[in-house]
């Protein structure tokens, strides 16, 4: 196995949080990963962007290896521990890298603390909360809605299962294929278990389920509208897959969620990547793609 990239510490408060540092450039990406994941979702951005550039990757509480209280989450929490992160880095403001529920915790950090937010990278996250009448939600996106929520409750289901070994934890995620971690790339297997905890009678994803269950009302039903979201005045560069949680499944980002966020949002880069889904974009081919639409990114915008 190649050694990590992260070199860990801890940023110290109420809740404790574990952070990754990868490079050692003193203007560092804070970088913010999904709902039921960890920093190492980043090994792919950091293979591909130190040391031209460094990287901050943040557990976020509830998750890995930051602290995990039995409440206290949602999207007002998580915002609150990014503006701990730069205290702690010792940053007066910073660029937003946020995958999945990461691109909504960037968004409601520009939002509450507007001038602690350069710019934003939104990464297949932060679409806006749409107000309507279940009556006036078209039948395609009453599919895309279900598809979505499909792919949560998988994600959801790990956390609290007890799987019997590393490669048993692969079976979940690739069932039939017997694969081990020896099979799999080297960010990608790095990935896989820094997920896993041992715990008596085999191992345990470190994610709370406690966690991901209160962040999860907060994106679909309080997470900021494309109205609200017109508040963000730093630049955003948005990178999405043209898949969404499964191979040939409609993308996250409907093309409705699109338009409104291109009204909404000072969007300088929109980079859509073919053949990746909302997962696979971060490692291999797509994470090298991912990596230079950023740097096209923060090359022009300032």
């Amino acid at each position: 196995m190649e050694k990590s990239p992260w070199t860990m510490e801890r940023v110290p408060g109420e809740v404790n949080l574990a952070l990754g540092r990868a490079g050692e450039g003193p203007d560092p990406l804070v970088c913010l990963h999904g709902i039921t994941a960890q920093h190492r979702a980043f090994n792919g951005l950091a293979r591909n962007l130190v040391p031209a550039h460094s990287l901050a990757a943040v557990d976020l509480r509830g998750r890995g290896g930051s602290d995990k209280p039995d409440s206290g989450y949602g999207l007002d929490a998580h915002a609150s521990d990014v503006i701990r992160i730069l205290d702690h880095l010792g940053l007066e403001s910073a660029v937003l890298v946020g995958h999945s529920m990461g691109g909504f915790v960037a968004l409601q950090t520009a939002l509450r603390h507007p001038n602690r937010v350069r710019a934003i990278v939104l990464l297949d996250g932060g679409w806006p909360r749409i107000e309507r009448s279940s009556e006036d939600i078209s039948d395609e996106e009453k599919r895309e809605a279900e598809e979505m929520k499909e792919g949560l409750a998988r994600a959801f289901s790990r956390l609290d299962t007890v799987f019997e070994s590393p490669d048993d934890y692969l079976n979940f995620w690739f069932p039939g294929q017997s694969l081990t971690m020896d099979d799999l790339p080297p960010d990608l297997a790095g990935y896989y278990l820094y997920d896993l905890g041992k715990i008596e009678g085999g191992y345990q994803p470190k994610g709370s389920s406690k966690a991901a269950n209160e962040d999860s009302p907060w994106v679909s039903s309080r997470a900021p509208t494309a109205e609200e979201m017109s508040a963000v005045r730093c630049p955003v560069a948005l990178v999405r897959p043209s898949e969404g949680f499964f191979p040939g499944s409609e993308p996250l980002i409907s093309a409705e969620s699109l338009a409104a966020m291109k009204e909404a949002l000072d969007i300088r880069s929109d980079t859509p990547l073919e053949s990746a889904n909302h997962y696979s974009m971060l490692f291999g081919e797509p994470a090298r793609k991912t990596a230079r639409a950023i740097e096209d990114f923060l090359q022009h915008a300032g």
